[in-house]
C-alpha cells in the first residue's frame, strides 16, 4: 500500500480560499477519518487527494511521489462516493469490473477479481442484477467491491454511509473496517458522524473552515482536546463548556457557583466537563453544586438530564437510570481528574 503526505495544502476558487495550509500524514496501512462541521473542507480535501480538484498550493504525495499534476487514474487509488456512483445500465458484474476493462486487463483476471470481491461482500447471487434491483446496502457493497477489484494503494471514502438507515450504518462500518484490516490498505474516510470516526479510525483529523484543528487517536482527542472547538465538537452529547474566571485555585462560573481549578490558571477561562463525568453527590459534599432539572431524555441505555445551575445550562449523562423528573433539584460534582480548562482568549488547552 502507500503513505499519503499532505504539505501546506491550499485550495482557492478565484479569490475565495477554502483550504489554508493543511498538513498531515497518513501512514501506510492506517485508517484516518476526516471530521468537521459542514463546509469545513473535508470532502474538498478528499477530492484534491483523488485528483478531482486542482491543488492551488502545497503538495500531495502518495508512496513518496508528488501527484499534484498526476491524472486521477494514475494515482493508484479508488474512491467510494456517498451516492454509490454506479452505472445504471450495467449489471453488478459489469460495474465491478469496469475499471479493469478500461485498463484492458485479461478477461480471466477480471472475472477472478470480480468473483473474489463478490464473495467478500456476499454479492455472488447478485452479479447479474442491475443497480435498481438492489437495496441501498447492496449498492454500497457493489461500490466497495468495485474499488477493491482494482487493488489500489489508497482507498478514499466520501461519506459512504450517510444514505443508509441507522442499523445498516452500524453493519457497514464494521464491514468497511474489516475490509481495511483484511487488505492492509491505507484508507481516508470522510464522515460527519462522530461515532463512525471514533469506532472505525486509527486516527482522526479535525477540520474547521479549511484549517486543521487537531489530529490524533480517537480517545486522545476525546480525553485531551487541544482547544475549545475540538472539545465541543468531539463527543455526543457535547462537552459542557462554561465561561469563568480563575484565581486562587478556584474558578468562578457564576454568581453562586465555583469549582476547584483542575490546573493552575488565572484570568478568563473556559471550564469543560463531559456530561458523563458529572456525578451525583450529597448536598454537603465538598465541591457539590445544585442543578435544577429542566428535562429528562432516555435512550434506554443512557439517561440525559438537562438542567441549569445559577442560570447556566448543563447536561449530565447517567447509565443507571436515576429517578429524576422535571423540576427536581440534584446535587452534582465534577469528576476530579476529568475536567478541562481552556484559555478564553486563544481557546487553547491549559495544561
Amino acid at each position: 500500500m502507500a503513505q499519503v503526505e499532505l504539505r501546506n495544502l491550499v485550495k482557492a476558487y478565484a479569490t475565495h480560499q477554502v483550504m489554508h495550509g493543511v498538513s498531515f500524514d497518513v501512514a501506510d496501512g492506517e485508517f484516518v477519518a476526516l471530521v468537521g462541521p459542514s463546509g469545513c473542507g473535508k470532502s474538498t480535501l478528499l477530492r484534491m487527494i483523488a485528483g478531482l480538484e486542482e491543488v492551488t498550493g502545497g503538495t500531495i504525495s502518495i508512496a513518496g511521489r508528488v501527484v499534484n499534476e498526476v491524472e486521477p487514474k494514475e494515482r493508484d487509488l479508488a474512491m467510494v462516493f456517498q451516492n454509490y456512483a454506479l452505472y445504471p445500465h450495467m449489471t453488478v458484474r459489469e460495474n465491478m469490473g469496469f475499471s479493469m476493462r478500461l485498463r484492458k486487463a485479461p478477461k480471466e483476471e477480471i472475472t477472478g477479481r470480480v468473483e473474489e470481491a463478490a464473495a467478500i461482500f456476499g454479492l455472488g447471487d447478485y452479479l447479474e442484477r442491475m443497480p435498481r434491483q438492489l437495496s441501498g446496502g447492496q449498492r454500497q457493497r457493489v461500490a466497495m467491491g468495485r474499488a477493491i477489484v482494482r487493488r489500489p494503494a489508497v482507498f478514499l471514502f466520501d461519506e459512504p454511509l450517510s444514505n443508509l438507515d441507522a442499523a445498516l450504518r452500524v453493519q457497514m462500518r464494521a464491514e468497511i473496517r474489516a475490509l481495511h484490516d483484511r487488505l492492509g490498505s491505507t484508507s481516508i474516510f470522510v464522515t460527519h458522524d462522530q461515532v463512525e470516526a471514533m469506532t472505525m479510525a486509527d486516527r482522526i483529523v479535525v477540520l474547521r473552515a479549511g484549517r486543521l484543528e487537531q489530529a490524533g487517536a480517537p480517545l486522545d482527542l476525546y480525553d485531551r482536546p487541544g482547544n475549545v472547538f475540538v472539545a465541543g465538537f468531539i463527543g455526543s452529547p457535547a462537552m459542557n463548556l462554561l465561561k469563568g474566571h480563575a484565581s486562587d485555585g478556584m474558578i468562578r462560573l457564576g454568581a453562586n457557583l465555583s469549582v476547584p481549578a483542575p490546573v493552575n490558571a488565572s484570568g478568563e477561562v473556559i471550564w469543560g466537563i463531559r456530561p458523563e463525568h458529572l456525578e451525583l453527590a450529597a448536598a454537603d459534599t465538598d465541591g457539590a453544586f445544585a442543578m435544577r432539572v429542566t428535562g429528562v431524555e432516555s435512550t434506554g441505555h443512557a439517561t440525559f438530564i438537562l438542567g441549569e445551575t445559577d442560570g447556566i445550562p448543563l447536561t449530565a449523562l447517567f447509565t443507571d437510570r436515576p429517578k429524576v423528573a422535571k423540576g427536581d433539584v440534584l446535587y452534582l460534582k465534577a469528576h476530579p481528574t476529568r475536567q478541562h480548562l481552556f484559555d478564553a482568549g486563544t481557546g487553547l488547552r491549559i495544561e
